[in-house]
């Protein structure tokens, strides 16, 4: 199972980690995997290309790990980037919608 954490303080979402294998099919033919795929490198295209804002991040493809962090950003950069990353949880909370057996999505405060 994928799973979507988002942190959060107060109404801003401060980063995201995605971990695991959503197991819906055969590793290259997994739809789940490749949509949750698809939403997290086309919001870190967003932030880092269109929005100009480097956050700090990880990726390691073969564990389906992929981590974001605007630890180290300013307070206008997360503003800023409020929209994508609403967009982004909104994308995952859709494909929980319809893949709730594979991918489970958690807002956590912090």
């Amino acid at each position: 199972m994928i799973t979507a954490k988002f942190f959060k303080r107060e109404d801003k979402i401060l980063g995201f980690q995605i971990s695991g294998h959503a197991g819906y099919a055969e590793c290259g033919h997994d739809i789940v995997c490749s949509a949750v795929s698809t939403l997290g490198y086309t919001f870190l295209n967003g932030i880092t290309d269109v929005l100009s804002i480097k956050p700090e991040y990880e990726i390691k493809d073969d564990d389906g790990f992929m981590r974001m962090s605007f630890k180290d950003s300013s307070k206008e950069d997360i503003i800023k980037a409020q929209v994508l990353m609403q967009t982004m949880l909104l994308g995952m909370e859709n494909l929980k919608i319809l893949y709730g057996d594979y991918i489970k999505v958690v807002k956590e405060e912090v």
